[in-house]
């Protein structure tokens, strides 16, 4: 199992059958092949253009939908371009507005699963499917400017959509908190050409994933552009998905997708000299250095007179002291993170299977690192960003495994991984919830309604989140359960 979820709000995230994916998402696009638009379809798209669709049932498989933004532009008389999102909570509609300005700017078709979440393998593949048919079936799409986003585990997804569908022919990836299925490298792979752009926040616990990513994609000379903001694990913020989306622009200009707009072209070269120059200001030579590789890989062709002056400057800036102390602090924080974490994380294995005794001694000791963790991430100290990912990740191991262990109606075990996290996060309502959820499938309402209390008042604040989780369903005609319910609403 992988850690990649939306901290706060874990799942689980089960490892890809490489050779699963590969052969489903072969198929994928034979089964829009096949299709053919039938009369039962009462969505129009004239319509709906301009606004943000939460759900569009598909045509062969009304239990799959999607969530869709249309340019207000939108015509069937042209071919649009289409990025397919994947939510890790299957929530089509967060991933769609994430993108819908920079959509309607510049003319994109967005659509986001309402099926496809972190967890098993079967159902995401079943959703891209659909999802895939059912668009090909009702727009006018690009084919040669299909992307694919996501966010943590949906990272993973739009990659392996990417990687995998060998007839798609996906143009490239935006990829938010997370990057490659676990153990699939970038490489020389004949379907691994498409363009890469990785976000992640500083605060993101896969934070050392990404800039591992970016060294390997820089070694290749990949099409490939990271950007790095300050925030935990999360959809980016409006201006890296604009930032994403004009990229794609630029590259489609570039590779002759796209018809060159000379202002457009200016305006994004301007923009990135200017990023280029303050991180030169701040002694940022890291950053520099990839900006300075941005200008020179994705300008070239379009601003040939103008890269020839910083390709030089790369150059010179590769070899100085500056560049590879900072490229060793960056790895001396990859390495930090490991060693304040591979202990514990070894010692949360080990909790689901030591008897009674050593798993409270365990625990203990557990809740003990994490607590220091936390409390040096929320210092003032030079690593304080290290420790803080350090937390997050032992935090999402804990709470996957005890979602791995209730999947397996291990409950004794489920409920120690969550009540450990609850209590190293007194500030977090989820471990609580997902605490009443065991409680509830062990028989012990009352348990279960002290936990959905204590939630409350660590700051649970939908409703929604109690009366439409199935497993809290037994509670539903509780009087308890009702009143925590009417006083959320009545918030």
């Amino acid at each position: 199992m992988i850690f990649c979820l939306g901290f706060p709000y874990p799942v689980e995230v089960s490892l890809y059958c490489h050779s699963r994916i590969a052969f489903a998402l072969v198929l994928l696009a034979a089964t829009t092949a096949l299709s053919q638009v039938t009369s039962s379809a009462a969505f129009d798209a004239q319509t709906a253009r301009g606004t943000v669709v939460s759900r569009l049932a598909c045509l062969d498989d009304p239990a799959q939908s999607y969530a869709l933004y249309l340019p207000s532009q939108y015509s069937p008389d042209r071919l649009w371009p289409i990025l397919y999102a994947f939510d890790p909570f299957a929530r089509g509609k967060v991933a769609v507005e994430v993108y819908q300005a920079a959509a309607e700017k510049y003319g994109y078709i967005v659509v986001g699963s309402n099926n496809s979440k972190n967890g098993p393998t079967a159902p995401q593949l079943a959703a891209a499917q659909a999802v895939w048919a059912d668009t090909h079936r009702r727009f006018a799409i690009d084919k040669n400017r299909v992307y694919t986003t996501g966010l943590s585990g949906g990272a993973r997804m739009a990659t392996s959509f990417a990687l995998y569908c060998y007839t798609c022919s996906v143009a490239g990836v935006i990829a938010h908190g997370a990057g490659y299925p676990v153990g699939q490298n970038p490489k020389a792979d004949a379907n691994d050409k498409f363009l890469y752009y990785a976000a992640v926040g500083d605060e993101d616990f896969n934070y050392p994933e990404i800039v591992t990513l970016r060294r390997k994609k820089d070694e290749r000379d990949a099409p490939c552009k990271v950007k790095i903001y300050p925030g935990p694990h999360q959809w980016a913020p409006p201006e890296i998905t604009a930032d994403a989306i004009e990229w794609l622009e630029l590259k489609a200009m570039q590779n002759g997708t796209e018809k060159t707009d000379p202002a457009f072209v200016h305006k994004i070269f301007e923009q990135t000299k200017a990023e280029a120059a303050q991180a030169g200001q701040r002694s940022d030579a890291l950053n520099q250095y990839y900006v300075l590789r941005s200008l020179v890989s994705d300008f070239k062709g379009l601003k040939d007179v103008e890269v020839t002056e910083f390709q030089l400057k790369l150059a010179q800036l590769k070899d100085s002291k500056a560049f590879k102390n900072a490229v060793h602090q960056e790895q001396r924080e990859i390495d930090q993170q490991a060693s304040l974490t591979t202990t514990a994380g070894a010692e949360l294995a080990q909790i689901s299977v030591g008897d009674p005794s050593a798993q409270a001694g365990l625990a203990q000791h557990i809740a003990s690192v994490m607590s220091d963790l936390r409390r040096h991430g929320k210092s003032n100290g030079r690593d304080h960003l290290v420790y803080s990912r350090a937390f997050t990740e032992l935090w999402i191991q804990g709470i996957e495994t005890g979602q791995d262990e209730f999947r397996n109606n291990h409950l004794s075990q489920a409920a120690t991984y969550f009540e450990l996290m609850a209590n190293v996060s007194p500030d977090q309502p989820w471990p609580l919830v997902l605490l009443a959820e065991t409680r509830v499938r062990a028989g012990n309402k009352k348990a279960a309604l002290k936990a959905i209390e204590e939630a409350v008042h660590r700051g649970l604040k939908r409703p929604q989140t109690l009366t439409e989780d199935p497993e809290l369903q037994p509670l539903a005609i509780d009087p308890d359960f009702q009143r925590i319910v009417a006083g959320l609403s009545s918030r």
